[in-house]
């Protein structure tokens, strides 16, 4: 593939060609994203949706039963619809069960190992289709040391099949707080629907896997001996590779270069997406071409 290059790039190039001493650094990591939008241009400063590639600290790996209150009833364990990631193996997710006497359905869990508010988070969550999908007013996600002191994630943006919750590059402490937040050892998901009435069924709404990670597992360096150049042709050449443990459980569709700083250089969204699971490996070769327009 060959990505579009960053103005940042282009100041690098400038900087590394003309200084008796640079100040910018070279071109040393990649990574890659979901949900990428728009074709990255010379302005972006990365993408998106940046995704782990390794597997930071799995909080609750899916596996452990939700206790439900309000509208909601005890979780149970789905074996059929689950995500992998993390290097979690355990190959099951959570059945969001609600009855019929509120609005407002409530799920919580006591986590494996405890949030860390420096760092940010993800989960995912599964809707059925579009049915059950109609049946969702709002959802909130707490982070939470009690059911009165949390932070708070929600957005408007649920669609059918699984939705990747995270708060991307921004870290728990950053989210709202509500109330004064001390340990947080507890998940809370809250789901209102339209309707009393409106009830989830084993397989309907599905939860698995709350992470966290460190700036650093979002990044690979390149494969030994890239980034290789050829003088005659003019170009650059990096060589990605993304193993069998690595990435796992996303549909990727887009990719960028990041210097020895982590600062962005260059950048390209997929044509197609690639659903990146333990049976994969991913190897992505990209380049910076002279294309003529020197003067």
């Amino acid at each position: 593939m060959a990505g579009n290059i960053s103005n940042y790039q282009i100041g690098s190039m400038i900087d590394r060609a003309y200084k008796d001493t640079s100040t910018r650094k070279v071109p040393k990591y990649f990574a890659v994203g979901i949900n990428q939008v728009n074709t990255i241009g010379k302005t972006a400063t990365g993408l998106d949706v940046q995704v782990p590639i390794y597997n930071g600290t799995v909080n609750d790996d899916g596996s452990n039963t939700l206790t439900g209150s309000s509208a909601g009833d005890n979780s149970t364990d789905n074996t059929t619809t689950y995500k992998q990631g993390a290097g979690v193996t355990d190959a099951t997710a959570q059945n969001l069960i609600k009855d019929d006497s509120n609005v407002l359905a409530t799920w919580t869990i006591t986590l494996t190992n405890n949030i860390d508010t420096t760092k940010p988070f993800s989960l995912w969550l599964y809707v059925q289709d579009s049915e059950v999908l109609a049946k969702i007013s709002e959802y909130k996600i707490k982070l939470a040391t009690d059911s009165s002191n949390y932070y708070e994630f929600n957005t408007t943006t649920l669609v059918t099949g699984w939705n990747y919750i995270t708060s991307n590059k921004v870290n728990v402490e950053d989210l709202t707080e509500i109330g004064t937040v001390g340990t947080i050892s507890s998940l809370i998901i809250d789901i209102t629907t339209n309707n009393a009435t409106d009830e989830f069924s084993a397989g309907e709404v599905v939860y698995d896997l709350l992470r966290q990670w460190s700036s650093s597992d979002l990044y690979k360096e390149f494969e030994s001996g890239f980034p290789s150049t050829n003088l005659t042709n003019l170009e650059a050449q990096f060589r990605c590779k993304l193993g069998t443990i690595l990435a796992n459980g996303f549909l990727l569709n887009s990719f960028a270069i990041f210097d020895e700083d982590y600062n962005y250089m260059s950048g390209d969204k997929f044509n197609d997406s690639y659903s990146k699971s333990d049976k994969d490996i991913l190897t992505f070769n990209a380049y910076d071409r002279d294309k003529g327009n020197c003067i």
